[in-house]
């Protein structure tokens, strides 16, 4: 069964696009996919954004310690 963990990137507005910041987190613990998107989606987070110009990503990825 394929597993997938939960990963929180850094991103910046350089004014014409969104640019990866070259930060990231990884919530190790794998989990179905099921499982994680639930946790992801935007219902499950309470945002405060007072920046315009940085934003956070968070995405489920396919766990790559399984050897998928």
């Amino acid at each position: 069964m394929e597993t997938f963990v939960l990963l929180i990137s850094m991103w910046g507005n350089d004014g014409l696009d969104w640019v990866y910041m070259g930060n990231q987190y990884v919530y190790n613990t794998p989990m179905t996919e099921v499982e994680c998107t639930q946790i992801a989606e935007e219902s499950s987070w309470t945002r405060w954004e007072n920046n315009q110009f940085y934003r956070i990503s968070i995405e489920c990825v396919p766990n790559n310690k399984n050897g998928a």
